[in-house]
């Protein structure tokens, strides 16, 4: 079963990484405040933030360094994720009118990005255990 998901999450992890990121732009634009009811839990922005940047830097390094490692193509995985999410922000802090930008949600996808590098370099540790 763990294979199965495995091979489906390898074998389309190009369009997951494209859907994640432009879910991810597109939520950090439209007003959630409907949707999900404000919670009193004070970091939950961040621990959000932390969960997407995990998520979507998981999937890139799966989409592009899966099948040849390389230590460029993962630190231009790890800027070019930093760069998006910084502009985000910054945009937001310009355009956006339910929005504003946070120097720590800049920190909170870093620490996402970094978490989601850890998880891509033990996913490959045990896909080689198991081939």
């Amino acid at each position: 079963m763990l294979k199965r998901i495995a091979n489906l999450l390898e074998n389309n992890s190009f369009y997951i990484a494209i859907i994640l990121t432009f879910l991810i732009a597109y939520l950090s634009f439209v007003s959630l405040n409907n949707i999900i009811p404000k919670l009193e839990f004070g970091y939950f922005d961040k621990i959000a933030h932390i969960i997407s940047y995990t998520s979507l830097s998981f999937s890139w390094f799966i989409a592009l360094c899966l099948k040849k490692e390389s230590n460029l193509k993962s630190i231009i995985i790890v800027l070019s994720i930093l760069i998006y999410g910084i502009i985000i922000e910054l945009i937001q802090g310009k355009i956006a009118t339910n929005r504003e930008a946070d120097i720590f949600d800049v920190f909170s996808n870093l620490i996402g990005i970094i978490i989601g590098f850890g998880m891509f370099v033990i996913w490959t540790q045990k896909r080689k255990e198991l081939k």
